[in-house]
């Protein structure tokens, strides 16, 4: 059952109820760990992982086979539920090259306040 705004107060999606099995994927290699999606809008999900550890960036497999899968960023927890943001692999990427610059920038600045 979709649930629209007016319903949610301050959502802006469309959110639909799913409650189907999914497959949290932790990193690349790592094993699928079994998950309930619980319900789904065009910008995020929330699932039912348990008490399992989620990573901060994570991948999502609506199917067994893993046709549908979604690059998802963690953005809250309550308990055993858990909600993500769908972002882009071009996203994540832009973001890690900042992140590095930063980084590299920071180093440079320590380094010459180091020479005095």
């Amino acid at each position: 059952m979709a649930r629209h705004r007016k319903d949610l107060g301050a959502r802006r999606h469309v959110r639909v109820d799913l409650y189907r099995p999914g497959f949290l994927i932790p990193a690349p290699d790592a094993p699928w760990i079994e998950c309930t999606i619980v319900d789904v809008s065009d910008e995020g999900v929330s699932l039912d992982v348990g008490a399992l550890p989620v990573p901060k960036v994570f991948g999502l497999s609506f199917t067994t086979g893993g046709e549908v899968i979604r690059i998802c960023i963690l953005t809250w927890r309550n308990g055993e539920h858990v909600g993500a943001r769908f972002v882009r692999a071009r996203d994540l990427r832009r973001k890690r090259q900042r992140e590095a610059a930063r980084e590299t920038a920071g180093k440079v600045e320590g380094r010459a306040a180091g020479r005095g």
